[in-house]
């Protein structure tokens, strides 16, 4: 199943670094593959995150976890989300 929609995104972290990503490397509690997410994270360190790919064999309550890496590297937490709804 694709990834249509996603909800519970952890909560802001100063430390995150602002800007606009591309992330297409993160670690899932499924067996989910080739999801890609636009994650901008404001100045506070609250994310927003969009489907850019839906990838294929994801569930609903998937966990999804991006590590602060791929974030702008500037020692938050990592965010985490879940899979609400797939087609």
């Amino acid at each position: 199943m694709s990834i249509e929609t996603i909800d519970n995104i952890s909560v802001a972290d100063s430390s995150r670094t602002a800007g606009t990503y591309s992330v297409s490397s993160f670690t899932t509690d499924g067996s989910g593959t080739g999801a890609v997410f636009t994650v901008t994270v404001n100045g506070s360190g609250a994310a927003s995150i969009s489907v850019a790919t839906k990838g294929s064999s994801y569930a609903i309550d998937d966990t999804i976890t991006i590590a602060d890496a791929h974030l702008g590297n500037g020692g938050g937490a990592s965010l985490t989300f879940s899979v609400n709804e797939v087609s």
